[in-house]
């Protein structure tokens, strides 16, 4: 029977251990052998039938994904737009793979939550503490995957185009690890025809831009005890989400589709 031996290098074969969802307290990251194989097998299944899904309802295209390139470590931020942003990230970064950060919650989900972390899902526990068990675990994990991948303004609004306050986690992330912070922004057009015309679109057309590398030692700030400052942090977010809505203003992204907040699945992520 199938093991769940999370961190434990155990052999996921065995009396005695059955397959089980994520539980508050575990690490965050599995990275024994026995579940990276089985997480690859996962990803190689399932995500080409999830990217050309993706792309048959926004036909996503990517610009500058170069700036990704040579980067060894980093994390990456993007405004959270669709229920697919994970699917069109995860193919921004291929041939390598991404971890991509999500509610707790949905990982303490029956099934559905440890397969998505077979995917490469993160669990981010609640509280002001919750990015410390992601930094606990980073300087392993980024030995087996070059990004981890945060949705900072913590929800996803369908289809918008101006971004939120970001939440301070991954920025803090970025500082305390000293690696470089890409941020990606989804933005939105309409297609050759007025949407939702007899030749128009439902649904927008996407394009993921890749914007330079932001380096955290150039908002960081310390106080007499050598601890970063959280003042400096939420600069680094708003200079970085301000940026995004730049790019975005930049390249007439279109508010045409907005939605409002995606709701959440009742008993999954509620």
């Amino acid at each position: 029977m199938v093991q769940d031996c999370i961190g434990q290098g155990i052999p996921l074969e065995g009396p005695g251990c059955r397959l089980m969802p994520y539980k508050h307290g575990r690490p965050v990251i599995d990275l024994s052998p026995w579940f990276r194989i089985a997480s690859a097998w996962a990803f190689y299944i399932t995500f080409p039938i999830a990217m050309l899904f993706n792309f048959m309802q926004h036909a996503t295209s990517y610009r500058h994904r170069w700036r990704i390139y040579g980067i060894r470590r980093a994390i990456t931020v993007s405004n959270h737009t669709t229920f697919l942003d994970p699917v069109k990230i995860t193919g921004l970064t291929l041939p390598r793979l991404i971890f991509q950060t999500l509610l707790e919650a949905t990982v303490e989900f029956p099934v559905l939550g440890t397969y998505t972390r077979l995917l490469g899902g993160v669990p981010i526990p609640g509280g002001k503490t919750g990015y410390r068990k992601v930094f606990e675990i980073c300087e392993k994990a980024f030995k087996y995957r070059r990004y981890l991948h945060f949705y900072p303004e913590s929800e996803c609004f369908l289809y918008n185009q101006r971004i939120r306050e970001f939440r301070p986690g991954a920025f803090r992330l970025s500082a305390e690890l000293d690696i470089p912070l890409i941020p990606l922004v989804t933005v939105f057009s309409n297609g050759l025809f007025k949407p939702w015309s007899f030749w128009g679109r439902s649904l927008p057309v996407e394009t993921l831009v890749v914007l330079e590398p932001e380096y955290p030692a150039r908002y960081v700030r310390r106080n007499e005890k050598g601890e970063i400052t959280p003042e400096s942090i939420r600069e680094f977010a708003e200079a970085v989400r301000r940026k995004m809505q730049r790019e975005i203003d930049r390249r007439k992204g279109s508010d045409a589709f907005y939605r409002g907040r995606l709701e959440r699945i009742k008993g999954l992520n509620d």
